[in-house]
């Protein structure tokens, strides 16, 4: 008798328990689960709604919402990474190595065969916009960032979609490395040098390390340097490397109650920057950073038009080069509209995505036609 109690109010647990914490929302999660998505509303009931509508929306409505459901997909996540090593949206590699699912088997196919198709409209896009540019004493600046299966393909596990060799972004890269109208800076061979001797990426982060984006922001500064005149390298402040403890939006999109984690590599800051200025969302600019006193041995102003790779790039130290930096981000600004309204004392606009950026190419490709 006592079994059955025990089991009858087990079950009546099992059943209200996720219907009380759905309608009051106790206990709260601690942590809620990102989704990359933005999860279906409550339904709306009217006398114009088909009821077959209103009953699709409730069904999609009580799917994202129902009690305890971040719990449930975080033990089960934690179950297929702890016990099967796999998770279904991470390819979780060998020696802690993580790649999103999204990236490795749809953007970077996808980018394969567009690249595959539409490589000379870049090419002309890119040497229109150059051109254009050019005309009003500006030099465009170009810049693919790879990703980390670049350099880190052999800890992919073997679910992971393979291409090509050699990628079409590589094929792109070296046509483009090859205009003259525009300045290449090849991340991707400054960062091959450098992985021989240390971490490019992080293990459980989408993203370059810093002391990977110091090193590409160094190769960019010495390069502009060069087009000025300067017969040494600009860059003068020197990296210094500290580790710690970390675990980055890979480790968390999967996501676990105990997220993996790295020893990570970071820039210990040892530059002091001048008096400077620094105003956000001005126009077309997400922000603007601009030295108090404009410096004849600082480089010329630049607009920057980049992603969150450009970020590490930021905190390596590359204001200590420039009287001004414009940075605007993909997509809110079309190149188009970037030209028209550039800044007339702007003499640089450098052009930074990753490799899997679709809208990035078809900004390239479109150059300076309207459609």
């Amino acid at each position: 008798m006592m079994t059955r109690l025990v089991v009858s109010i087990a079950f009546l647990f099992l059943i209200w328990a996720p219907i009380v914490q759905m309608v009051t929302g106790l206990p709260r999660p601690s942590l809620s689960v990102d989704e990359n998505r933005k999860l279906a509303a409550p339904p709306k009931f009217g006398s114009s709604t088909p009821i077959h509508k209103y009953t699709v929306d409730l069904v999609q409505w009580f799917n994202d919402h129902f009690g305890f459901r971040d719990f449930l997909i975080r033990a089960k996540t934690q179950a297929d990474y702890s016990v099967f090593g796999m998770s279904t949206r991470v390819h979780a590699g060998s020696d802690g190595w993580l790649f999103y699912r999204s990236v490795m088997d749809v953007e970077k196919p996808r980018i394969e065969g567009r690249l595959k198709k539409d490589a000379d409209a870049v090419i002309a896009g890119t040497r229109q916009l150059a051109n254009a540019l050019s005309a009003r004493g500006v030099k465009l600046i170009v810049m693919i960032a790879p990703m980390k299966d670049v350099y880190y393909s052999d800890f992919l596990p073997n679910t992971a979609k393979k291409l090509p060799d050699p990628r079409q972004v590589s094929l792109l890269s070296e046509r483009m490395r090859a205009m003259p109208e525009i300045i290449f800076l090849d991340s991707e061979s400054v960062l091959k040098v450098v992985a021989k001797s240390r971490k490019v990426f992080h293990k459980t982060d989408f993203h370059w390390n810093d002391p990977a984006a110091f090193e590409v922001s160094r190769s960019l500064v010495n390069q502009i340097g060069t087009l000025e005149g300067r017969t040494e390298p600009v860059w003068a402040h020197s990296l210094v490397i500290e580790e710690k403890k970390f675990s980055g939006g890979e480790a968390a999109f999967m996501p676990l109650f105990y997220p993996p984690k790295e020893t990570g590599l970071f820039v210990k800051q040892n530059w002091t920057l001048p008096p400077y200025n620094y105003s956000e969302k001005k126009g077309q600019f997400e922000w603007i950073y601009e030295v108090k006193e404009l410096n004849a041995n600082l480089l010329s102003p630049i607009a920057v038009v980049g992603d969150s790779f450009f970020d590490g790039m930021s905190r390596s130290g590359i204001g200590l080069y420039f009287n001004k930096i414009y940075k605007t981000k993909w997509p809110d600004v079309t190149l188009q509209t970037l030209v028209g309204n550039l800044p007339s004392d702007c003499k640089y606009v450098f052009l930074e995505f990753i490799e899997v950026n679709d809208g990035a190419y078809s900004e390239l490709m479109r150059g300076m036609t309207s459609k």
